[in-house]
C-alpha cells in the first residue's frame, strides 16, 4: 500500500494497494489489485509505504481457472466422469492427453483411478494426470500406492489484468498480427518440447471457440515471434486469456519480442471482453518467470503431471 499526496489539494492524499512492479529514485510504479492501468507515483509525492502480504489463492479460484483453461486448450475427445474430466488428443501435449481432477470422481479414489487407467490404455495412451495443486492433494498417495511414478513436470501458472499485459507492447517494434489459424511460418516456429509437431497438431491447436494465432514478421517478412491466446470464461463469469507456444527466433531474441508478441494478444482478447491473462512457466524456467514477474504476473498456483508407463 502506497499513499501519496495529490496535487493540487495542500493536504489531500490517497491511497493505492497493489503489487510493486518497478522502484526508482524518481518513481513507484504499481499495479492495483483490484485490475486497470499500472499507477505511476512520483517518489516526491510519497507519504508512506506499508509491505502487505498478498492475497491468499483460495482452491475455488484455482478450480475456477482451471476450468477456464481446459476450454482454451480442448483435447479432440473428452469425457466427464462426475468432478473427473478425461482428455485425449493422440498424445500431443500433456494438458490434451490427461485427466484433469477439478471435484469428486463419485466413487473411490483407488476405484476412479483404475477406470482412468483402463480408459488410457483403452486409447494407447499412457494413464495420466494433471494435478492441480492443491486440489490433487489426496490423489497423491493413491497414486503412490499404485506404483505411480513420482511427479515430474511441475509448472506455474501466472496471471496479470489485460491492461498491465498490453503495457508490454514496443512501439519500435513491427505490429503484431493475430489470425484465426496458423499458417505454415507459425507452424514452422513452433517447437513443441523440441521435436516435429504430429499431423493432427493443427486439430487441437484450433480447437477453442476464440482462439488466435500471433505473429511478428520483419520488414522481408520473415517470422520473428510466435504465440497463440485463447479466450475463454470461468465458471465464475471471468473472461480469461490463455497464452502459449511463445516462441521467438533465435536472431531475434534480447529485442522484447516475447513481452511485445504476448501484449498484441492481450490488445486482441481485450476487444473481446477478457479481463484477464494466464499463462503457464515450467518451474525449472525461472529467467521466464523474473521477466513476466517484470512485466506485472504474478504466480497463482502450481500444476504438475503423473504418468503410468
Amino acid at each position: 500500500m502506497i499513499r501519496y499526496r495529490l496535487h493540487g489539494d495542500e493536504f489531500g492524499a490517497t491511497d493505492v494497494l497493489g503489487v510493486l512492479l518497478s522502484r526508482t529514485d524518481d518513481e513507484l510504479r504499481v499495479r492495483p489489485s483490484r485490475g486497470g492501468d499500472v499507477v505511476t507515483v512520483p517518489a516526491a509525492d510519497v507519504v508512506a509505504v506499508k509491505e502487505i502480504p498478498e492475497l491468499t489463492v483460495t482452491r475455488r479460484d484455482v478450480r475456477d481457472l482451471e476450468a477456464a483453461a481446459l476450454l482454451g486448450w480442448r483435447a479432440l475427445e473428452t469425457e466427464w466422469r462426475d468432478g473427473w474430466l478425461l482428455r485425449a488428443s493422440g498424445g500431443f501435449t500433456g494438458r490434451a492427453n490427461s485427466c484433469l481432477p477439478l471435484g469428486d470422481p463419485g466413487r473411490p479414489l483407488a476405484d476412479a483411478v483404475a477406470q482412468v487407467e483402463d480408459w488410457y490404455r483403452a486409447r494407447g495412451l499412457a494413464p495420466a494426470f494433471q494435478v492441480p495443486e492443491p486440489l490433487g492433494r489426496a490423489l497423491g498417495p493413491v497414486l503412490d500406492a499404485r506404483g505411480w511414478p513420482a511427479l515430474e513436470d511441475r509448472t506455474f501458472v501466472m496471471v496479470a489484468p489485460v491492461p498491465v499485459v498490453r503495457g508490454s507492447e514496443r512501439a519500435g517494434l513491427p505490429p503484431v498480427r493475430v489470425d484465426d489459424r496458423p499458417d505454415d511460418a507459425w507452424l514452422a516456429g513452433y517447437h513443441y518440447r523440441g521435436g516435429e509437431l504430429p499431423a493432427h497438431a493443427v486439430s487441437v491447436l484450433v480447437n477453442a471457440d476464440s482462439v488466435g494465432f500471433a505473429s511478428v514478421d520483419d520488414d522481408d517478412g520473415a517470422r520473428l515471434a510466435i504465440a497463440r491466446g485463447a479466450v475463454s470464461d470461468a465458471p465464475s463469469g471471468r473472461r480469461w486469456l490463455g497464452v502459449t507456444a511463445v516462441e521467438v527466433a533465435p536472431e531475434a531474441r534480447r529485442r522484447g519480442l516475447g513481452g511485445h508478441i504476448v501484449a498484441g494478444l492481450a490488445a486482441w482478447a481485450g476487444r473481446l471482453g477478457a479481463t484477464d491473462v494466464y499463462l503457464q512457466v515450467a518451474e525449472p524456467n525461472a529467467p521466464a518467470r523474473a521477466t513476466y514477474r517484470k512485466a506485472g504476473f504474478a504466480d497463482h498456483h502450481a500444476y504438475h503431471y503423473r504418468r503410468l508407463r
